[in-house]
């Protein structure tokens, strides 16, 4: 049987992490082991990791400095072990078998692999939300380089990826997970599993998605793409600064970099290598390359 190593970074979780941590101890999955690194709670989140690290031997929680989630889910990544790795949030509720599910996919994969899939949008109490996410995307390079479909709370990484990402990890990037979903599409394949395992909790804090008229809609992405103006800029570089060794790829990191500036910015409108995940996005982000908000 592989081992199964979970990694959850927790901060100010004391509301929802009983639930999310009992939802893991009850996979069908039998081998599985839990890492958590408390980002600096000020709550007493730690006090219930200790609890339940006393009563289950399969997890070990540390405390360190709040670093933010990226660098502590980085933090983890350095000390994690295990055939399969995985991230875990700190509010979810996961089916029971949803390790077991993406072992089977895993299993099924050769070279660098990660898996990740859809997940359901519920309330604080775990009723599904109407509006659900659409769970029929497309990954790639293409794609990764530009968006995020892998949400670390759904992924499972075979260790031959892992031990590539852990050895080359940047000072910061947008999202841990989405640097993952790039090494992945760059030196191996992702498998995208339609089917969710995970109940999404929604509350004050995470909300996410938005819905009204299509204007809306367009204000509300580009308000959310040009909040993080210069991230893709510096997560792009650092990715050519580890990872140059595919031509075809390089070439498409190097044309969105170069879209900073004209003539790079005019030729990127008309550059089919990159794509989101809806046609929406795709007019959207064409305009702020234009306008110069998306590095």
């Amino acid at each position: 049987m592989k081992k199964v190593q979970i990694l959850m970074s927790t901060y100010n979780g004391e509301d929802y992490i009983r639930e999310q941590l009992d939802s893991i101890l009850a996979q069908s999955y039998p081998d599985v082991d839990i890492l958590i690194r408390d980002d600096g709670s000020k709550d007493d989140t730690f006090v219930i990791l200790k609890e339940y690290e006393e009563r289950h031997s399969n997890i070990k929680a540390f405390q360190g400095e709040n670093l933010g989630i990226n660098k502590s889910f980085f933090e983890l990544l350095k000390k994690s072990q295990g055939d399969y790795i995985g991230f875990c949030d700190q509010d979810d509720y996961w089916l029971p078998e949803k390790i077991e599910k993406a072992v089977q996919q895993l299993e099924r994969m050769t070279g660098p692999a990660l898996y990740c899939g859809a997940k359901t949008l519920v309330n604080e109490n775990l009723e599904k939300l109407e509006e659900q996410q659409n769970p029929h995307l497309r990954p790639g390079f293409g794609n990764a380089a530009i968006e995020s479909i892998c949400s670390g709370c759904t992924t499972l990484m075979n260790w031959e990826l892992v031990s590539i990402i852990k050895d080359r990890l940047p000072e910061d990037v947008i999202h841990h997970d989405w640097w993952c979903y790039m090494v992945a599409t760059y030196l191996g394949s992702m498998y995208y599993d339609e089917n969710s395992y995970i109940y999404y909790r929604q509350h004050q804090g995470n909300e996410v998605g938005a819905s009204g008229s299509a204007l809306a809609m367009i204000r509300a992405k580009s308000r959310d793409l040009k909040k993080r103006h210069g991230d893709l800029k510096k997560q792009l570089m650092d990715f050519k600064h580890f990872y140059h060794t595919k031509p075809e790829k390089d070439k498409l990191v190097d044309a969105i970099l170069e879209a900073e500036y004209f003539p790079g910015r005019f030729s990127i409108l008309f550059n089919h290598d990159w794509y989101r995940q809806s046609n929406l996005d795709n007019w959207v982000v064409r305009g702020l390359f234009l306008l110069n908000r998306m590095l």
